[in-house]
């Protein structure tokens, strides 16, 4: 997850729907810390799912690595999807699965 110099996340956001995603799609994805504070945040085009990010922050404003967390969502014409909750990240990459969530 870290370099010497910069520490990074990547990943994937992706959904359980078996639904095409339309063109011009985009995932917003936010790298936190357990205080809520965003560390790093990237919007990406998201022709489909999974969608894959990387997130980069300086190491020295990351208290707690061991205990970072993401929340994303993912705007699309036919809906929005997003974490209801913060997910963990574990590892050197995350995995969010994220929900159908009502407009």
């Amino acid at each position: 997850m870290a370099s010497e110099h910069v520490l990074t996340v990547t990943g994937t956001v992706l959904f359980r729907e078996r639904i095409a995603v339309p063109p011009g799609a985009v995932a917003t994805v936010k790298l936190v810390d357990t205080e809520g504070e965003v560390l790093a945040a990237s919007a990406i085009d998201a022709p489909g799912v999974p969608a894959e990010f990387s997130l980069t922050v300086d190491p020295t404003l990351v208290a707690a690595p061991d205990k970072l967390l993401i929340w994303a969502m993912l705007r699309t014409e036919v809906g929005v999807w997003g974490t209801t909750e913060l997910v963990p990240v574990e590892g050197d990459a995350a995995e969010v699965l994220l929900t159908k969530i009502d407009e």
